[in-house]
């Protein structure tokens, strides 16, 4: 499942960069409209009742019910579908009235393709928390690659169909390709009970029924997850909501608003949020790895298990983070060429400063991601909410003093890397009290500098040596990785007896 979920993230990244090749920056702005609130929505409807439902049918008869799977079953698909279907017709009937609320009416309709996949989201999280309580991570993993792959097919397709109806109805192709993929994922998922699941029964003999009494008892345990999941969807959602309209009051036009947006939120944070896929992988196996070892008493192999983790981190973010500085200009002109192909020459120039901006947080979000995990296996989940609502609050107070003045869009990046810098330094703390791990952190700090500098000093020849050109981009980042690659090899960064010491 873990693999799964970081194949549909990557799919899903990808489908963003020939999506803004179509649509544009002004387009894509649009679509960054819709996304967060549909997101924040997905997660009041939906994200804590899978959880707890798995968690209820694992336990069996120690969930304080004696209900079966397939009753719990039931009763959350009755709950979800109410929840959903309120949520979906409210999104749908105010549809317009958000839009105008986001300062761009244009989005109303394209609410209003994505609203129904509210519903759908909401009875696929009934399933696949059903299946994950009996330990099957395969129709999970199965249905979000396949929601990915259809909404990647279907969204392209109909945004090139619609186009020429305009570039609003393109972005609505986009949006409807998601309600089209979430139906086949649920479609998936109902084949799938009907077909694996035929002798899992009421272990009780009696027929299943609904219960208010257990719908109380999901939705009880469900609402404190939902509720940490809600904090940084939050503050994209307040960033959906303020900055367009706060660009305009701070003299920009509608369109140009909407356009520097979609730049922020679309074009840089696709390219930011790929390397972050890695992140997510590595947390996926720090989080048993820790809990395993916190349950055995083990701080000294956590601690060097714990080294090893963020070594490994920081060698992916900072090879991004130093190579989205060097050649961001060039990495936007190859990846969304045709996006910029006809856009005003300034737009191209603020891409490039944003994406050198938000570079920075890279290696702060990489390495948040890490802490994350180790105080997630600690049992200490809460720690990385605080650390997270902290840094967002920041950000929002940054951003809502400073976007209005000449720094304009540029806030919203500057605000970004600072949500990230702040929660590091707090999630550095809490970590520290659950492992001591400053000492073998201290002995790799020579090593990190020293790859900073030479890696660096590569990336300086290759900008002022390399003429211009996709080739010439694709091959400087051939000759970027094996240098670095050298390099890790040549400081031992991940020597193979230290290695075999942390296993």
């Amino acid at each position: 499942m873990a693999g799964a979920g970081v194949l549909a993230r990557l799919i899903g990244i990808a489908f963003r960069i020939p999506l803004v090749n179509i649509v544009g920056n002004y387009g894509m702005g649009l679509y960054q409209m819709v996304f967060p609130l549909y997101a924040l929505l997905l997660i009041i409807s939906s994200a804590g009742v899978p959880v707890a439902i798995s968690k209820m049918i694992a336990r069996g008869s120690d969930s304080h019910t004696s209900a079966s799977p397939k009753e719990i079953l039931l009763n959350s698909i009755v709950l979800l579908s109410i929840i959903g279907a309120i949520i979906s017709t409210i999104f749908f009937i105010f549809a317009n009235q958000i839009a105008t609320m986001q300062g761009n009416s244009s989005v109303g309709k394209i609410y209003m393709a994505i609203a129904p996949a509210v519903l759908l989201v909401s009875i696929i999280g009934a399933f696949r928390g059903y299946f994950q309580g009996l330990k099957n991570m395969v129709p999970t993993a199965a249905s979000q690659v396949l929601e990915q792959i259809v909404k990647v097919g279907a969204g392209l397709t109909l945004a090139i169909m619609l186009y020429p109806a305009g570039v609003e109805w393109a972005v609505f192709g986009a949006i409807l390709a998601v309600t089209i993929s979430e139906l086949i994922a649920l479609a998936m998922l109902m084949v799938w009970y009907k077909v694996s699941n035929k002798n899992v029964g009421a272990t009780s003999g009696r027929p299943c029924r609904i219960s208010f009494s257990l719908m109380w008892m999901i939705l009880k345990k469900s609402v404190p997850i939902t509720a940490m999941a809600a904090i940084f969807p939050l503050i994209l959602v307040f960033d959906s909501m303020v900055v367009i309209n706060m660009l305009e009051s701070g003299g920009a036009s509608n369109q140009v608003a909407t356009q520097l947006y979609g730049i922020s939120s679309g074009t840089v944070h696709t390219l930011i949020n790929m390397p972050a896929v890695l992140g997510v992988a590595v947390g996926v196996a720090v989080v048993p790895m820790t809990a395993s070892l916190i349950k055995d008493n083990n701080k000294a192999v956590l601690a060097e298990k714990s080294v090893l983790a963020i070594k490994l981190i920081f060698v992916i973010a900072l090879f991004f983070t130093l190579f989205y500085i060097a050649f961001s200009r060039e990495i936007i002109v190859l990846l969304y060429e045709r996006a910029f192909k006809d856009a005003p020459a300034d737009q191209l120039r603020i891409a490039t400063k944003l994406l050198k901006i938000e570079s920075i947080m890279i290696l702060f979000m990489g390495l948040s991601m890490v802490f994350t995990s180790l105080l997630q296996g600690a049992g200490r989940a809460k720690f990385p909410l605080v650390a997270l609502a902290i840094g967002g609050t920041a950000k929002i107070v940054f951003q809502l003093i400073f976007i209005r003045t000449r720094m304009g869009i540029f806030a919203v990046s500057i605000g970004n890397v600072l949500c990230f810098v702040i929660t590091f330094v707090i999630l550095w703390v809490f970590v520290l009290k659950l492992v001591d791990i400053k000492p073998k952190i201290k002995k790799e700090v020579w090593r990190s500098i020293l790859l900073t500098l030479l890696y660096s000093t590569v990336l300086i020849g290759l900008v002022k040596l390399m003429p211009d050109g996709k080739w010439w981009i694709m091959l400087s980042g051939t000759i970027a990785v094996v240098f670095y690659g050298l390099f890790v090899w040549m400081l031992s960064i991940f020597h193979p007896r230290r290695l075999n010491d942390a296993k």
